[in-house]
């Protein structure tokens, strides 16, 4: 049995981190080991980790952000396959046993699930199912949901890392959605139709930053369409940003700036007025849901 592991960054979260170690803990493939890397926390997170004794490694940092964080669990891995948990999130106990049985063939390199969105006190939302498999990256490059849970629902080969690099440390909110995106040029997606990941919604939660959302998907864009290995995507430049600057609308909009609201929606019209429209729609819906 293939040896798979856990990495769990985590900065100030020991009010949920006991719960995802004993979801990684408690998985179902047994040959599961857990790596959490504390990235500088202040709160009672050591006391936690220490709690586990051996059952766990945990190594200490200064505060170098998710993607360093991610970064030094991959370097401490023994696994063949890695998996990533943030802290506020859950594992259902069948996730890496499930998803491991996809990895069968050598052309996938990713495998990730539906996804369970629960409130910050654990109350289930909603199920995400639009997750997508096959060859994704023009999907991917177009900002079309591909792949579910962010950080936290998917599987990897140890080899993407090895071949593509690891995740970039000046990202954050998109740190996930940029190594996904390498990912692409060499492997295909698989997924998991069954909700293995609680994935916890509320307000801390980076992606509710939209200066911060701002930066993190323009760079990871712009490194997108400056890849040689992602020369297939190109002819989607123009919808790829599109969307981005249609979605940025919607977000101020939402935050109560209307006029970088206004700016981005005419620079997404400018590329092509389709996203837009189809942008603002859903976030109202959702809004008002």
């Amino acid at each position: 049995m293939p040896l798979v592991t856990c990495v769990i960054p985590s900065y100030n979260y020991a009010r949920y981190l006991g719960a995802a170690i004993e979801s990684a803990l408690a998985q179902t493939h047994r040959d599961t080991e857990v790596i959490v890397v504390d990235d500088g926390s202040t709160d009672t997170s050591t006391d936690v980790l220490r709690s586990y004794g051996d059952r766990i490694r945990w190594v200490g940092q200064a505060n170098q952000g998710v993607s360093a964080a991610r970064n030094r669990g991959i370097q401490e891995a023994r696994g063949d396959f890695i998996g990533f948990l943030d802290a506020d999130d859950v594992w259902h106990p069948t996730k890496v046993e499930r998803q491991l049985a996809q990895m069968d063939d050598g052309e996938v390199g990713l495998v990730h699930c539906w996804v369970r969105e629960i409130d910050a006190d654990g109350n289930p939302i909603r199920i995400v199912r639009d997750g997508g498999r096959g060859w994704l990256l023009v999907d991917h490059a177009q900002l079309r949901p591909t792949v579910l849970g962010g950080g936290s629902g998917s599987l990897l080969r140890r080899a993407c890392f090895a071949e593509l690099g690891g995740f970039d440390p000046q990202l954050s909110t998109s740190a996930d959605w940029d190594m996904w995106r390498r990912v692409m040029t060499k492997y295909r997606v698989e997924l998991v139709e069954e909700a293995l990941l609680d994935y916890r919604v509320h307000g801390s939660a980076m992606h509710l930053n939209v200066k911060l959302f701002e930066h993190d998907v323009l760079r990871a864009l712009d490194s997108t369409f400056s890849d040689p290995r992602a020369a297939r995507a190109r002819p989607y430049k123009r919808i790829a940003y599109a969307t981005f600057y249609g979605q940025l609308s919607a977000s101020h909009f939402l935050a109560g700036d209307s006029g970088r609201a206004m700016r981005y929606a005419v620079n997404s019209v400018a590329l092509t007025p389709a996203p837009i429209t189809k942008i603002i729609a859903r976030k109202l819906r959702r809004r008002i849901e």
